[in-house]
This record gives structure tokens, C-alpha cells and sequence, in this order.
């Protein structure tokens, strides 16, 4: 029987026992799966990985559990990681109104070249422990074909996060008019059409842009139609 968990994993039998049947389960149709990963949510570590997950990253069963949390800094893009690992927990962690699945895109370093490649993951709880609390994780990781609008999509939503994120203090002093105004500049829209829209004169909308402009840090149109998108308002 293949090594389901390591022996000084921290459990009880009955729980043990529960974990290697739902294993052995997965185990039994494995050609059929996606790569498959069982994280200890404690400190989520790897507790174990399915055999195609191992040829994928070119690694033993002992040596993925060894790396322990290092793991995600070894196969994964950090910014990434920093992305849907708190929101994973989160939802986890959320009682009241607990996710079936969290799924995410993600780039993972595999192969000899350890190259980044484009997964669509999804992960969930996959068993609790006695109290009710969240022991392990399930995740399931589909590889994106490169040459699939998918990779391309999930690149590009990657990077409106990571914009999202560095720029939510700029967003947020920009003020209801100018976020207005922003998405109208955005959209390509002429100033003598905005200023009928907004109902106040090119004089007025000329400030309105300069102080858009100062505020997003922005140099050009291009700037200030990806600031737009990434906030949803183009």
C-alpha cells in the first residue's frame, strides 16, 4: 500500500484510518485524476502528493514532505502564493458560510527547466479533526495547456491583482466625480461629450484629469485605461 501518510503524522487511528481509505479511493482511479495534493492545514505542509504530481515536479513522496512549508517557495510564484493562500484559509476558517471549493489560478516550477507553468487548482477541506476543526486539505491541479486562451487569461488576471493590490490606497482617494470622470477617459470618450455628462465645464474636467493623473500615477492613456480595468470600471 502506497505511503498515504507519514507515520509520525499527528492524528488519531480513527482519523488515520479515514484518511488512507479516502486515499486508497483516489488512489484506485489516480489515471483518471488530476494532480492531487493533501496539505496539513496547521502549517501546510505537504502530507502527500499523487504520482503524477511527483513526476511534475520531479520529486519523491519523502523528499516533497520534507521541504515542509518551504514547498511553496521552492514550486511557486511568490506573488501568487501571497494571492490565494490567505483567502484559501479564510474561507476555510469561515464557519457561517463554509466554501465546497476555492479555486485559483496558479504557476507552479516543473520539470527539469523548473520553468513556471499555468495551473487551474482548486482546493477544499478534507477532513476535520475531532473538535471540527480543519486538519487537511484537499487540492486538485489541472495544467493549462500554454497555447489555451486560459493561460493567457490567468496571466492576465494575476496582474490586475498584484495592480489591485499595490494601487487600493489610490483608488480609494480618488472621489465619487473623479472616479466618474476616470471611467469616462478611460472608455475613450471625448471632453466636450464628458463635460456634458458630468455637467461641468472643460475648465473644470481639465483639473478634474490632472488631479486623476497625480493621484493614480499615471503618465499616459494607457495608464489610466489599466487602472480603469483593473478596477472594474471599464
Amino acid at each position: 500500500m502506497p505511503d498515504f501518510l507519514p507515520i509520525d503524522f499527528d492524528c488519531s487511528e480513527t482519523i488515520r484510518d479515514a484518511v488512507i481509505q479516502k486515499l486508497a479511493a483516489f488512489d484506485a482511479i489516480a489515471d483518471e485524476l488530476p494532480v492531487y495534493i493533501i496539505h496539513d492545514v496547521r502549517d501546510f505542509s505537504v502530507v502527500y502528493m499523487s504520482e503524477l504530481g511527483l513526476r511534475q515536479l520531479g520529486v519523491t513522496q519523502e523528499e516533497v514532505r520534507q521541504l515542509g512549508p518551504t514547498y511553496f517557495e521552492k514550486f511557486f510564484n511568490p506573488t501568487d502564493v501571497e494571492f490565494y493562500m490567505s483567502s484559501f484559509v479564510g474561507s476555510m476558517q469561515n464557519t457561517e458560510k463554509p466554501v465546497e471549493w476555492f479555486s485559483f489560478f496558479q504557476q507552479v516550477a516543473t520539470g527539469r527547466d523548473e520553468e513556471f507553468e499555468w495551473f487551474l487548482s482548486a482546493s477544499r477541506t478534507f477532513i476535520h479533526d475531532e473538535l471540527g476543526r480543519p486538519l487537511l486539505s484537499l487540492t486538485f491541479a489541472l495544467r493549462l495547456n500554454p497555447d489555451h486562451h486560459l493561460a493567457e487569461k490567468a496571466e492576465r488576471l494575476m496582474k490586475e491583482n498584484l495592480m489591485l493590490r499595490e494601487n487600493y490606497q489610490r483608488f480609494a482617494s480618488l472621489t465619487k466625480r473623479e472616479k466618474e470622470v476616470l471611467k469616462y477617459i478611460a472608455s475613450g470618450i471625448k471632453t466636450t461629450e464628458i463635460s456634458e455628462r458630468v455637467c461641468v465645464s472643460e475648465k473644470t474636467l481639465n483639473t478634474h484629469r490632472r488631479n486623476i493623473k497625480r493621484k493614480i500615477g499615471a503618465k499616459n492613456h494607457y495608464d489610466i485605461f489599466k487602472f480603469a480595468q483593473a478596477f472594474n470600471l471599464v
